[in-house]
């Protein structure tokens, strides 16, 4: 293991799990006004569904009062959270059918390679805010009404919930820099990703397609996120114009937020 991969692996705001994986604070960041993002409130995480009795106990304790699904319903039923029994906390789900299909068909096309597979993945990035703009204004108005400590996941922890990350550390102020270093920060459980595929997805439509080629998927890639904020800010001005024009929120759920967040 590499010094940089193990300095990132003992960083103090990653859970490390049995059973999960990808489960971190976002909090400690450097914000506006000199500010910084709250530790314990908010965190980010890949599914929950091989969580054990240990991991449980390590959840609670972190006294979370909001679990946010972001994965559709098919990837629900086939890979169910596995929840602490008696739980205090909820959990938010949104009944809806993703497009995974189209990614798998280009993945699995006549000529596809790792490059195509790239593209598609940068090409993706244009459209996720949008598509995820539903589920992404209940978890924007959630913490703004302080239903916190919460924590919000999709399979990977890379895409829906990579996206929704970004998008709040920067309304809250966090450098861009420094929130494209936190969503790179997924490349680091690349392999556990690797894994992911072969049960979250329909992954029976990519028997005899080379790892090579479908592997970008499963990658976190500086431009996937650049893509992200250049198509948002290209379109509505900045994160704050499309969190007004898409999300929905108005100024004063906004300041909640910051609010809710900033210390």
């Amino acid at each position: 293991m590499s010094n940089s991969l193990t300095s990132t692996l003992n960083d103090p705001r990653i859970l490390h799990l049995a059973g999960g994986h990808n489960f971190r604070d976002i909090g400690g960041y450097v914000a506006a006004d000199g500010k910084r993002v709250a530790s314990g409130k908010v965190f980010r995480s890949a599914n929950l569904a091989r969580l054990t009795d240990e991991d449980h106990e390590l959840i609670a304790a972190l006294n979370i009062r909001l679990i946010f699904d972001l994965r559709d319903n098919r990837e629900r039923k086939r890979r169910p959270s596995r929840h602490a029994k008696n739980a205090g906390y909820e959990v938010w789900e949104r009944d809806h059918t993703g497009s995974t299909a189209d990614l798998i068909s280009a993945l699995s096309a006549a000529g596809a390679t790792a490059e195509t597979s790239h593209q598609k993945m940068v090409d993706i990035y244009k459209h996720l805010a949008y598509e995820q703009a539903e589920s992404y204004t209940e978890l924007f108005r959630r913490i703004a009404k302080g239903d916190l400590p919460l924590v919000f996941h999709c399979a990977a922890g890379k895409d829906r919930t990579g996206v929704a990350a970004a998008l709040l550390l920067d309304v809250l102020g966090v450098p861009r820099e420094t929130v494209v270093q936190d969503y790179l920060l997924t490349e680091h459980f690349f392999e556990h990703n690797l894994a992911i595929v072969m049960t979250d997805f329909d992954s029976h439509a990519l028997n005899g397609v080379e790892q090579s080629i479908w592997a970008p998927m499963m990658h976190a890639e500086r431009d996937y996120i650049e893509t992200m904020f250049t198509t948002i800010e290209a379109k509505h001005g900045s994160v704050k114009g499309f969190l007004h024009e898409v999300i929905g929120l108005s100024d004063a759920e906004l300041d909640a937020v910051r609010g809710a967040l900033l210390v």
